[in-house]
């Protein structure tokens, strides 16, 4: 599973370069085994004039990529490239990943119908299932309404509504596909100073940042840029519309957060963290008869990193944000074999 955003950022950025008459190359990773910087799914995009945007690694392997990104720009082939990052003898970098991955470098055609109607597809709010036949053949995305197919002859070996239902990226019998979903919006109920930071970290970690508070002079988009959106009544909120969202509750005024808590506890919230003592979460929700049974309270929000300042602390709660999304317990990497699950 992979980002729409970092996905629609690619994709924009390469039309830059093609309206600017260079071509230029997709490259997906298909395949990991063992440990390694990304997992299947992250892309970047290259074009003929040596500019890259995106990684697949630390910044070890972008180099020779583009050799085989030049190729395919310039003979409109696609091909898969393997990496066995143990080969110390054939690299020579001591790479700490360790780790095997497989690389589809593709050339990029945006005037093409098929990705004219990707892009697309990629600014609705709903997942987008998309791949095809490594490395040539079928293409395909499907947003659940429709199937395009690019070129190449054959069947999907699964539907992509099957493929969607899977939650992942994977490559089965020469036919990848990776799903990618919406990212994953984050309710701020507060827009204090310490608020700022949280909402500038949530967006860099791929969340949509939502700001509630009623004070028009700090709830703006001068204040919180890395906002979506700015709501100052809480009211006119419909808890359906935002419906498995995240919340982080950090008004420093207990009405409000009442408020929001309420909110958020009606809206069937996917998280909701609650700054401050757990005493005082206890008596919002006496006060509120909101019933935590079932309910994914956090009080007090955040990892336990020793946070003072309103920077680590922003760090602390968007941590636990990130863990939460994977479904990870955000503990220590220590003594893990591999980064990723």
């Amino acid at each position: 599973m992979s980002s729409i955003r970092e996905a629609r950022a690619l994709l924009d950025t390469a039309q830059g370069w093609a309206d600017a008459g260079h071509a230029v190359a997709l490259l997906s990773l298909v395949a990991v085994k063992g440990s390694a910087y990304r997992r299947p799914g992250a892309k970047m995009v290259m074009a003929a004039n040596g500019r890259m945007q995106g990684s697949l690694s630390g910044g070890c392997l972008e180099g020779d990529l583009f050799l085989h990104a030049e190729v395919a720009m310039e003979s409109k082939t696609a091909s898969v490239h393997r990496y066995d990052l143990t080969e110390d003898e054939m690299w020579g970098l001591g790479i700490g990943c360790k780790g095997q991955v497989d690389v589809w470098v593709e050339p990029l055609d945006l005037s093409s119908p098929f990705w004219r109607e990707f892009r697309h597809a990629l600014e609705s709010d709903q997942p987008v299932v998309w791949g095809g036949q490594v490395p040539e053949g079928l293409r395909y995305f499907s947003t659940g309404s429709a199937d395009w197919r690019l070129s190449g002859t054959g069947s999907v070996p699964r539907t992509p509504q099957e493929l969607e239902k899977l939650g992942q990226t994977g490559l089965m019998n020469g036919y990848w596909w990776d799903v990618m979903r919406p990212p994953v919006r984050v309710i701020v109920a507060g827009a204090g100073h310490d608020a700022r930071p949280v909402a500038r970290l949530a967006h860099q970690a791929g969340f949509d940042v939502t700001i509630l508070d009623p004070r028009p002079h700090v709830n703006n988009a001068e204040h919180f840029p890395d906002a979506e959106l700015w709501v100052r009544n809480a009211a006119q909120v419909d808890p359906r519309e935002v419906q498995g969202s995240f919340w982080v509750i950090m008004n420093h005024h207990q009405q409000r957060d009442e408020e929001a808590l309420t909110l958020a506890a009606a809206s069937r919230p996917a998280f909701v963290g609650v700054l401050g003592p757990k005493t005082r979460t206890a008596e919002m929700l006496e006060k509120t008869q909101v019933h935590p049974e079932g309910l994914p309270i956090h009080a007090p929000v955040g990892l336990d990193l020793g946070a003072e300042s309103p920077d680590e602390v922003a760090i602390s709660i968007v941590s636990e944000l990130m863990a939460r999304r994977s479904g990870t317990q955000g503990g220590a990497l220590h003594g893990h074999d591999r980064i990723h699950r």
